[in-house]
């Protein structure tokens, strides 16, 4: 993850992974193949709604964090390659928890996301292996916090 070891993560590391923009036709292209609910796509439907306006799908808020977290460790992983460093293998996740979309996200809204690194622990039954543990979130700069999970990865030891 992010080019690094397991020895080279500690409790509290913050990472920041970038920010992605909802669009309102990605909103609408990603609702209609995906979760095809109206709110998420119609703005007339939306207007009798929650939320008043269209916003985006809960699992496209995740998309984005997925791809600012891929964009993320691509290019960490490039620039720790460019100075010389071996690479660590990139470990599987056993997945996540605890999944919450707190606020709306509506067309247009940047999100910046990270994450922040909770604990790490060493994994006996793959000695080369390690597990880390960090909480993901999404923020909005006026409506706060947008998504959160906590997440597990599977990290190569030293």
């Amino acid at each position: 993850m992010i080019g690094l070891y397991l020895d080279e993560f500690a409790a509290g590391q913050r990472i920041e992974l970038g920010q992605h923009v909802f669009a309102a036709e990605a909103i609408k292209r990603f609702a209609r193949q995906f979760t095809p609910v109206g709110f998420h796509m119609d703005a007339d439907e939306a207007a009798q709604g929650l939320f008043a306006k269209p916003s985006a799908a809960g699992w496209h808020i995740c998309c984005g964090w997925m791809v600012c977290f891929v964009e993320s460790n691509s290019k960490e992983r490039a620039r720790h390659a460019a100075s010389g460093k071996v690479l660590p293998e990139i470990g599987p996740s056993p997945g996540l928890s605890a999944l919450r979309w707190p606020n709306p996200v509506y067309p247009d809204d940047a999100i910046s996301y990270g994450l922040t690194v909770t604990a790490k622990r060493d994994l006996k039954s793959r000695p080369n292996w390690g597990l880390v543990t960090f909480l993901a979130d999404g923020f909005h700069a006026a409506r706060g916090q947008v998504l959160s999970f906590e997440g597990k990865v599977l990290v190569a030891r030293r």
